[in-house]
Parts: C-alpha cells; sequence; structure tokens
C-alpha cells in the first residue's frame, strides 16, 4: 500500500517555517526496494558503531597541511547536543555534513563572536558551491538567557546558513562546555551592556570538526578567512575525507529498517537527520520495521509506503517514531535555474 502525501508550509516567520502536512490521498502501488547489506541505510551509508568511531578517530592523523593548532592524535569531537535555532533537537554527530565548525559565543557579545560570525558568514561566499559541505554551528554559553527565538533573530542579521545551538535551561549545556574545555566566566558590569549587567569571557577559537566525529585543528581567535578556506578546501578535495552531502534532490527515498524500534537502533538510528530536495520533488518513505512508524504525520504499518511531494519552499521539521529524541530536518529549495 502506498500513500501519496503533499506538504506545504503556512504561517511564515523570520528564520522558521511552520510545518503543516496533509494527506492528499491513497494510491495502490506496487513497489520493489533493492536489498541492502548489514549496516547500511536505504541511503547506502555505512554506519559505524561507537567503538568503530572511535578507534577510527584515533588511527587517523591530522592532514599536516592544516593550519591552526593541532590535536596528535586528532580529539575524538565530544557530543553536541541540543537545541538548535527553530526549537528543534540538535545533535553534531548526525548531521550528515562531512566538516563542519563550531564556535562558542553569546549574543550580546561585543567583540570575539561579531567577529567569528562574520567571519562564517565570509568562509561561505568564498567557498561558493563547497559551502553546503560545510556547517556552520554558533553554540551559545548563555543557554538561560539565549533561547532558540532570540538566537534565531540574532543569526538573521549574518549571511549564509549558521545553525544556533542552546539549551532548554541554565545549566543544560554545562557538560558540553566541559567536555570541549570551554572557558566560560561571567563578570558583573557596573553599566549594562546592550540590555545586559553582565558578559562573558570566553574561548574564542573555531573548532574543526571532520564527519562529526573527530577534530583535527582548532583556529585561535584572530585566524585569518583565506587560511580556514585553504584548509577547508584541501580537506573537501581529499578523496579520504568521505562521505558528501548529497546532491539537493537526490535522494528519493528513504527506508526505516528492521528493528527501528529497538532501544540499540533508536542510540544509533540510520535515517537521516538531514535531507534536501527542490520544490517539486518527492520523497519515497518506506517501513521495512515490524512494527508501525509515523513520520509527521505519515502512518505506516509494516511493508508500507508512502510518497511526499514538496510544493513549497521552507524548512520542516518532521517527528519519526523511530527517532524518539530527534526529528529529520528537510530543507526544501526553489527549483534550480541552471541550464
Amino acid at each position: 500500500m502506498e500513500k501519496t502525501m503533499t506538504t506545504t508550509t503556512h504561517n511564515k516567520t523570520p528564520g522558521m517555517v511552520v510545518l503543516v502536512a496533509t494527506i492528499a490521498g491513497l494510491v495502490l502501488a506496487a513497489i520493489s526496494l533493492l536489498p541492502l547489506g548489514p549496516g547500511h541505510s536505504a541511503l547506502g551509508v555505512a554506519f559505524d558503531t561507537e567503538a568503530d568511531e572511535a578507534a577510527e578517530a584515533d588511527k587517523q592523523e591530522a592532514p599536516k597541511a592544516l593550519r591552526g593548532i593541532h590535536y596528535d592524535p586528532p580529539r575524538q569531537a565530544p557530543a553536541l547536543d541540543g537545541l538548535d535555532h527553530n526549537g528543534q533537537s540538535f545533535s553534531l554527530k548526525r548531521q550528515p555534513h562531512p566538516l563542519a565548525m563550531v564556535f562558542f559565543g553569546y549574543v550580546s557579545c561585543t567583540d570575539v563572536c561579531p567577529t567569528n560570525l562574520k567571519k562564517f558568514e565570509k568562509i561561505q561566499k568564498q567557498l561558493g558551491a563547497d559551502a553546503d559541505q560545510v556547517q556552520f554551528v554558533f553554540v551559545t554559553i548563555d543557554p538561560g538567557n539565549e533561547p532558540p527565538k532570540k538566537m534565531a533573530e540574532y543569526l538573521e542579521y549574518y549571511e549564509g546558513e549558521i545553525i544556533g545551538v542552546t539549551g532548554p535551561y541554565g545549566d543544560s549545556l554545562d557538560e558540553v562546555y566541559k567536555s570541549w574545555g570551554i572557558v566560560r566566566k561571567r563578570v558583573e558590569l557596573d553599566k549594562p551592556v546592550m540590555g545586559r549587567d553582565y558578559k562573558f569571557d570566553h574561548s574564542g577559537q573555531i573548532y574543526l570538526v571532520q564527519n562529526g566525529k573527530k577534530m583535527p585543528v582548532s583556529y585561535p581567535y584572530g585566524t585569518s578567512v583565506d587560511t580556514m578556506v585553504e584548509d577547508l578546501s584541501a580537506l573537501l578535495d581529499d578523496p579520504s575525507l568521505g562521505e558528501r552531502l548529497p546532491e539537493v534532490g537526490s535522494v528519493k527515498k528513504v527506508t526505516i529498517p528492521p528493528g527501528s524500534y529497538t532501544r540499540a537502533a533508536q542510540k544509533n538510528p540510520k535515517l537521516p537527520a538531514y535531507l534536501r530536495v527542490r520544490v517539486g520533488d518527492s520523497i519515497r518513505w518506506r517501513n521495512d520495521d515490524y512494527m508501525y512508524h509515523f513520520v509527521g504525520d505519515i502512518s505506516l504499518g509494516p511493508g508500507e509506503e508512502a510518497t511526499q511531494r514538496f510544493d513549497e519552499a521552507g524548512e520542516f521539521y518532521f517527528g519519526c517514531t523511530a527517532l524518539p529524541s530527534e526529528v529529520i530536518r528537510i530543507a526544501v529549495e526553489e527549483p534550480s535555474t541552471d541550464g
């Protein structure tokens, strides 16, 4: 049984689009899927175990061409889980981009933070088409006073895509700061600055993360945009970097694999965290698990499929019962004008 779905967006506000999914009808179809080998998802991507990831990070050395502060051997990238600037769950480990640039700061910072965020903006411009292979992440060191909405409003001042990460309450990211080695000292002010009677003395470096797993270098505050662009370009030209983010619209089918309802599978889910399509594209969801699953408003019994078409540009967030603590983010872009 295949179901046909149409997704549109409504209630647009700056920085966020609210998802509304409606069932357009039911269409009978018989669609067969090619079997996948063990350890592979429906997208054909192999997934490592925790032990495999740690071993892989330990045995690989930082490329000698990279500048910045080298970690020898490269550090295992610490966990970075929180809420993104749209209020959705975020896990750096689950992002499909082969590279990430991570910086910790706060919204009312008047020097280090706006300088580094402008560098993020300039790096994306210089990388051009390659910029979509790099995720730029700004993590607040003041989550109690910088909820998702404030992060979203602040990031609108910068061009390109920068993901803001915060937490639900004041000390919710304390373990993150500790594991990343972030210095954040609150300093009380005699006179308020930007409406606050305190500031933070904090770390200013930018961390380079590969495949969400290892950290070969970090860049001290003051590192030039050209230096970081050269490093990122060199890595993106290196065939050993690993899986690249798929082309926009290239992923047409996503399968919920057998066993997805188990705790072990949900700890290391095999569903994508982020997909990109163009207006008019469709994604076919299939449930190969032995339990019922929901993807947003789509109900899938064992062996069922649903085709979902995206008719308007925007960002969509789908809850899925195979990802109880996460969401699937789908970016819908305007049709390409190339050619």
